[in-house]
């Protein structure tokens, strides 16, 4: 699927701004700590950095961070995001499937380098490019189990088609396939399956807008019709996602 990422960009940080830290990213962040190695001056890349969410929480325990992503409009989030802290942070648009190792934005090599939920490590000649770039450990998250029992009913009720749907065989098998890869590109990969559930509490207007893909028009009627005999008791459209994510990880050097 191919998706503007540069458009994407405002829901993403939206969501940063509003969200805080989770459950998952306290747990996520502890395991990097924990069973990867890091520490306060760790070097560490995040690959599809997004608007570099994981970089503050990086850049707040003192680490070099490196935020690289395809969008322009993912990284001029980041930046702004990452103002606030005082540890040192570079920035890369890029494609990292063209990218060359030998670029010196990755010289020295990094401690931990990591790829959350993005598409830009996905085959043995991506996996052995940031395995090459690191002197410590690989990290990619990817789900695994998806389940939105508010947004199934909303789509039930009003008719409309998803934009794109999850579906958890597909998304399991896509981590089996993973897996096989970086152990083809001759690493041993461990494999953690951990719980990450959310919920995004929205006005009944920001959920049908998201819904329907605009905010005016017979689209966004018939979506807020669907969306206010789903609000809550306070008004709010609380939509609640519950998954499960494979979290794949290896020694690089």
């Amino acid at each position: 699927m191919d998706v503007n990422w540069d458009k994407e960009a405002p829901k993403y940080q939206q969501v940063f701004k509003t969200a805080g830290k989770s459950e998952y990213n306290i747990r996520l962040m502890k395991f990097f700590c924990d069973e990867l190695g890091l520490h306060t001056g760790s070097r560490v890349i995040d690959i599809g950095c997004g608007v570099g969410k994981y970089g503050t929480y990086f850049a707040e325990m003192g680490c070099d961070v490196t935020l690289t992503d395809i969008s322009g409009e993912m990284l001029r989030h980041a930046q702004e995001n990452m103002r606030s802290f005082n540890s040192p942070c570079t920035f890369l648009q890029c494609d990292f499937n063209v990218i060359s190792q030998e670029n010196e934005i990755f010289q020295p090599s990094f401690d931990l380098s990591i790829s959350t939920m993005s598409p830009a490590i996905h085959d043995i000649e991506t996996i052995q490019k940031m395995s090459a770039i690191t002197n410590g450990f690989c990290f990619i998250s990817r789900f695994t189990d998806w389940s939105q029992p508010i947004r199934d009913e909303f789509y039930r009720l009003s008719g409309m088609k998803p934009a794109h749907s999850m579906n958890s065989e597909k998304l399991r098998k896509d981590v089996e396939d993973f897996t096989a890869l970086v152990k083809e590109a001759g690493f041993s990969p461990d494999v953690q399956i951990v719980d990450y559930n959310w919920e995004d509490l929205r006005t009944p207007q920001e959920a049908a807008a998201r819904f329907a893909g605009c905010d005016s028009g017979e689209d966004f009627d018939r979506s807020l019709n669907t969306v206010l005999k789903l609000c809550n008791e306070n008004g709010k459209f609380a939509d609640a996602v519950n998954t499960k994510v494979a979290w794949i990880y290896w020694k690089a050097d």
